[in-house]
């Protein structure tokens, strides 16, 4: 009985107030109340037209800068990169527009482009059946080059070999190296275009979005890729990892550059560029590859764990 008298005062008292409002709503207060949601709604449309119009301006003057540095960017890398050679690997999904841009400012730079290389999906082996195949290719490939054979625990093994058989210290290239890119591209897990396959002395990755429905599956995919980039910049004199991440950062975003940027081993080696889809980005790759090739390494673009929004400016 308590409870029911309880809950009874309390939609009556509910109903009292709303009695209340509704009259001094409609008597006294009606005109301060009005007036008062006319000048919040009045306000509210001025500060819209204030932000629209802020909007436009920045969006004009970002149209802008990327218009003048992408029509100074030959200028702007120009010589930077004289007498490098550069492996040019596409990882899953890089997008044309994106690897064409990066592989005309390179060339502007003065570096030569001697192979291009595409990492296609099955790279990421899926399942344990996969996995197996992998690393028996690997085993006998590793021979054939005269690499180490990896420890038992090692899911990369294919990446020591890939990187051997493009990028190298030296110009010497090898029968092996041309044999395990053939044995690599015969199992569809890449494909090379080069008309005459020379070792380059530095490497450029371009990548594109992790697919799947399943985080952990695009975040393993993107360690392995990631893992791909530090073995190539480590057979060379240096590598840089792009990607395009956009100005929201990395958040619930599986990246192989955020998971370049969250090893900390492979971040104070590989050199990573998240805008590539800017030109400012595009020049940022060049002038990371510079900065490798001088012993440096940065994260640079506008995602999360930048140490610049650019790398340094090569002297002239």
């Amino acid at each position: 009985m308590i409870d029911f008298r309880y809950h009874l005062v309390s939609i009556v008292s509910i109903f009292m107030a709303l009695a209340v409002g509704i009259v001094l709503g409609a008597g006294p207060l009606k005109g301060s109340i009005g007036d008062t949601l006319t000048q919040e709604v009045t306000q509210l449309r001025e500060d819209r037209t204030a932000l629209r119009t802020q909007l436009d301006a920045a969006r004009k003057g970002s149209t802008a800068r990327d218009d003048f540095t992408r029509d100074a960017a030959g200028r702007l890398v120009g010589g930077a990169l004289a007498g490098t050679t550069v492996a040019l690997v596409l990882l899953p999904e890089a997008d044309a527009d994106h690897v064409g841009e990066v592989n005309e400012l390179l060339t502007a730079s003065g570096a030569r482009v001697v192979s291009r290389t595409t990492v296609e999906s099955s790279w990421v082996p899926l399942g344990t059946a996969a996995t197996t195949e992998q690393a028996t290719l690997a085993t006998d490939l590793r021979r054939s080059l005269g690499l180490p054979q990896p420890a038992e625990a090692d899911s990369t093994p294919l990446d020591e070999v890939l990187a051997d058989a493009l990028v190298s210290a030296d110009s010497a290239t090898s029968d092996a190296a041309k044999g395990a890119l053939d044995a690599l591209t015969n199992e569809n897990l890449i494909d090379v275009e080069t008309a005459d396959l020379v070792p380059a002395t530095t490497a450029v990755l371009v990548g594109g979005p992790i697919e799947g429905d399943i985080v952990t599956d695009r975040d393993r995919a993107a360690t392995r890729l990631a893992a791909l980039a530090l073995a190539l910049d480590g057979a060379g004199r240096g590598a840089v990892l792009a990607s395009d991440v956009g100005v929201t950062g990395f958040e619930g975003v599986s990246s192989v550059v955020r998971a370049a940027r969250g090893d900390a081993g492979t971040s104070r080696s590989l050199s990573t560029v998240d805008d590539v889809s800017l030109p400012l980005g595009q020049v940022s790759v060049v002038y990371a590859l510079v900065q490798q090739l001088g012993g440096g390494v940065g994260q640079y673009g506008l995602g999360d764990g930048v140490s610049a929004g650019y790398p340094p400016i090569p002297a002239p």
